[in-house]
């Protein structure tokens, strides 16, 4: 008997599909599969499943049925803006995600990508413990809504620094994993975003192999991507992969990320999902992408050697 694989199934999310515009959606999905995705990572913010914090059930199922023409396995980023600690609106925000979650049931989604909570900065000075505690308990209503439509929900750590306004606790992965740690919901885990921790861990000075060390054993969603760990931005996208600034969601191993000396100190709980979420300035490295988050899950899983497909390519 075969042991369950830790990374199961490798998808690219729907950057480049104009919102609201589903004409688009099954010629995209057709490209993923041919490149070799197994699963896709559909973008609520892109797809309008959720208006006024309630399902939009004809949107879900026009595009449920899409997905399953195109022969992929989908999983759900819910909508970005969805704060479980907003300062006002947090009951709509908890409305919100759980039509999310009903979208996911019809979509045949089992995995749903979330934020967690948000706070300006002097708010979270003054009552970050309190609103974490209370993010809890709405997370463990979620979680129970999650486990009746067979979904596991991934917590996502964010990106953080000193400069920001407001203040994202989950951008220390070690706070993340405190925070899922006192949920203790079998349906509430993480999604570890490599990109985000890059960028956080400089900016706020953590150790970035220890704390994703830290935050593994509760991932159960991945999101792939790279950048320089620089932040800032010039105003211009390409002067910003010019000079290596930001959120780049650049190919793997196209910026500074060190995933040899990262990987083997991971411990993603089985059945993993290896979700890549790519610029669309990087759309012709899609197909190398997908071989390369293969490459990843094989080395994972098996041990296999860690392959660089652009270790010759930069001077």
């Amino acid at each position: 008997m075969t042991s369950e694989p830790i990374i199961d199934g490798v998808g690219l999310n729907l950057t480049d599909m104009v919102p609201g515009n589903i004409d688009q959606l099954a010629g995209i999905l057709n490209w993923y599969r041919e490149i070799g995705c197994s699963h896709v990572e559909l973008t609520a913010r892109r797809l309008d499943f959720v208006v006024g914090g309630r399902l939009n059930v004809p949107r879900t199922e026009k595009v449920a049925a899409i997905v399953a023409e195109a022969g992929l396995v989908p999983v759900l980023h819910a909508n970005h803006a969805i704060n479980l600690m907003h300062p006002v609106d947090a009951d709509l925000h908890e409305a919100a995600a759980a039509a999310s979650i009903a979208a996911c049931e019809r979509l045949g989604a089992g995995s749903m990508v979330l934020h967690p909570g948000v706070l300006p900065r002097d708010l979270h000075i003054a009552e970050g413990e309190a609103r974490r505690t209370l993010e809890r308990d709405r997370l463990r209503r979620l979680g129970d809504l999650a486990g009746k439509a067979g979904v596991r929900l991934a917590m996502e750590n964010l990106i953080g620094g000193p400069e920001t306004p407001w203040v994202a606790y989950s951008a220390d992965p070690v706070m993340l994993a405190t925070q899922l740690d006192a949920v203790a919901h079998d349906h509430v885990g993480a999604c570890l975003d490599f990109g985000h921790g890059w960028l956080s861990s400089h900016a706020m000075g953590f150790d970035y192999l220890a704390a994703l060390e830290t935050l593994s054993p509760f991932v159960w969603h991945l999101h792939l991507h790279d950048n320089f760990g620089r932040r800032g931005n010039t105003g211009d996208p390409g002067d910003d992969a010019t000079l290596g600034l930001g959120d780049m969601h650049a190919p793997m191993f196209m910026g500074s990320i060190p995933w040899a000396k990262l990987l083997p100190k991971m411990r993603f709980r089985p059945q993993t999902f290896g979700g890549i979420e790519l610029n669309g300035r990087f759309r012709s490295e899609a197909a190398t992408v997908v071989s390369t988050a293969y490459a990843i899950a094989a080395h994972v899983n098996t041990g296999a050697e860690l392959l660089n497909p652009y270790r010759d390519a930069f001077k």
